[in-house]
């Protein structure tokens, strides 16, 4: 959800009437004509990439769902990402939302980092690249010499500003990116010295470290959506001691040592810090402290836009964009804080009869009457971290839920889309009518509704490409989906990406899953995890590019 402090230009375009066409694809079509014409002028590179293919098995579900993600992703491409000479715009700016929308004008930080992260998971590296060469021409250095992004870029206008988890998921994003390009691919140079340099924002939240125990942020990861002020923020923290480990692998990979400590450290800081002040007397995570006291501020955390936000389950499904795909093998007290946080939000009584009655996981408990929610930070997270923590019985119900209320939205609720199948920011309970405001927000293809879809659907696949050595796989696939197959999925090596096909089928008690590193790329060790016996059981292969297993669960 995005902040409601808007900028002049935005509260004149919304003094405005709209008068949308009728016909959504008439309304795309206006849209594709404001971002220019891709065929007349698409830089020549941007034909080097292609998606996988990704599809589903078994029951309408898998159908909806494999249709979402492709469509909405190629949306995304289509309508969101520039790619021409486009009058205000660098190549490479990925709106927040499509054109006359919320936001349209556009480039969230932090929106633009997750989408970074899965343009490099999914290997479309010269998209990935564009956006990096526009981020990085577009962001300024601040008031202390570093390197730090703000909340938006309005077109081309240049800035630099205070969103360290914007800043956090571009770096994340960066450093997944320089991993998955050829080692003589232009951009991973480009990326080394922009995050090395002694002006980075790595070596920003290093500097800010040095000063504080936390680091502190504003509006939506700071004391909260719309809320003046600024806190520490507990989500915020652990999105830049991710990003601080991620910096430290990179200089790792490049035979820096003594800087790659040096970001360890501040990692371990903000961890020791976040579970000295940031845990509840439930073991639960606190949403957000004060700065000076160090202390809980009850008239934020009982703010309406806060009370039971799904914004928190940000610290537990983060995790794997750094960390990997088993949190729960995890030698620390972060996994049994992200389930009791997890389970705290669950058993809220409106929230839980509300799941239990739809697959719906409201985003808050008071704002929006505790009915709405989003691919996002309402259902996205939710739906992440069950998957991430192995809950596939409610990961099966908010799949369900995601897939038909995206396709099905409540005959209410009124959407202007060129496909059914687009993602879109706000989804209500059928329960909502006539008792909120059905307000579509930013829409469809809004970028981070779309993106944190992406990576659910790279969580089910299950791909964990994090070690070099090791090739981890670990697909959760929903109870009710009877598999899938991935045709030229990514895998991200020490020499840039491979591609596999990849296929799970289950039928009945059976299940058969194969892999095939294609250019006999093979692996030291590949591990693989499958239901097996009411459980889970890992199997094991050195020095290959296959693997072929059948279990009986």
């Amino acid at each position: 959800m995005k902040s409601k402090t808007f900028p002049l230009f935005l509260l004149i375009i919304i003094g405005c009437v709209f008068s949308f066409p009728e016909s959504g694809n008439a309304m795309f079509s206006e849209i594709a004509a404001i971002n220019g014409s891709v065929q007349d002028s698409v830089l020549t590179d941007f034909n080097k990439d292609r998606l996988p293919k990704l599809k589903f098995l078994g029951n309408e579900t898998a159908e909806l769902y494999t249709r979402e993600i492709e469509e909405s992703f190629n949306g995304v491409l289509k309508y969101n990402f520039i790619t021409t000479k486009t009058e205000g715009y660098p190549i490479g700016f990925v709106r927040a939302s499509i054109p006359k929308n919320l936001w349209w004008e556009t480039l969230w930080t932090r929106d633009g980092g997750t989408h970074l992260r899965e343009l490099a998971h999914w290997g479309m590296l010269e998209h990935a690249s564009a956006l990096v060469d526009c981020l990085t021409q577009l962001v300024e250095k601040n008031e202390e010499g570093y390197y730090s992004f703000p909340t938006y870029f309005l077109k081309s206008e240049k800035a630099h500003g205070k969103e360290l988890d914007g800043t956090s998921a571009i770096i994340i994003g960066m450093v997944d990116l320089w991993r998955a390009l050829p080692v003589n691919h232009s951009s991973r140079k480009k990326i080394y010295s922009f995050l090395h340099g002694s002006e980075s924002p790595l070596q920003y939240i290093h500097y800010k470290l040095n000063q504080v125990p936390l680091l502190e942020g504003e509006g939506e990861f700071g004391p909260g959506c719309c809320l003046k002020g600024v806190a520490l923020n507990v989500v915020q923290n652990n999105l830049c001691m991710l990003a601080l480990l991620a910096g430290a692998e990179l200089e790792k990979l490049n035979k820096d040592s003594s800087t790659a400590s040096i970001y360890s450290e501040d990692a371990e800081k903000i961890k020791s810090n976040m579970l000295k002040y940031l845990v509840a007397e439930d073991n639960t995570w606190i949403w957000c402290i004060d700065p000076v006291t160090l202390k809980p501020d009850i008239a934020i955390l009982n703010d309406s836009i806060n009370r039971g936000a799904g914004l928190i389950n940000g610290v537990a499904c983060m995790s794997s964009d750094v960390l990997g795909l088993t949190p729960l093998e995890a030698n620390d007290k972060f996994k049994v804080y992200n389930l009791n946080t997890f389970y705290k939000l669950y058993n809220t009584p409106l929230r839980k009869e509300q799941f239990d009655k739809y697959g719906i996981w409201p985003q808050f408990d008071v704002f929006r009457a505790g009915l709405s929610s989003g691919p996002s930070s309402g259902d996205g997270y939710a739906l992440q971290t069950m998957l991430l923590y192995d809950k596939m019985a409610m990961a099966d119900k908010s799949i369900n839920w995601i897939a038909s209320s995206t396709y099905h939205p409540i005959k209410e609720y009124k959407l202007v889309r060129s496909s059914p199948y687009y993602f879109y920011e706000r989804s209500y309970s059928p329960d909502a009518v006539g008792k909120v405001d059905l307000d579509a927000g930013c829409g469809p293809l809004n970028l981070v509704n779309v993106t944190e879809q992406l990576k659910v659907a790279r969580l089910i696949v299950g791909v964990d490409d994090k070690d070099a050595n090791e090739l981890r796989l670990v697909p959760r696939v929903p109870h009710s989906l009877n598999g899938y197959t991935a045709t030229d999925w990514v895998i991200i090596t020490k020499d840039g990406i491979a591609r596999a096909d990849i296929s799970y089928y289950k039928s009945g008690n059976k299940i058969k899953y194969k892999i095939t590193i294609k250019g006999n790329k093979r692996f030291k060790k590949i591990s693989l995890r499958l239901p097996y016996n009411g459980g889970w059981k890992w199997f094991y292969k050195k020095n290959s590019s296959t693997f072929n297993v059948s279990v009986r669960i």
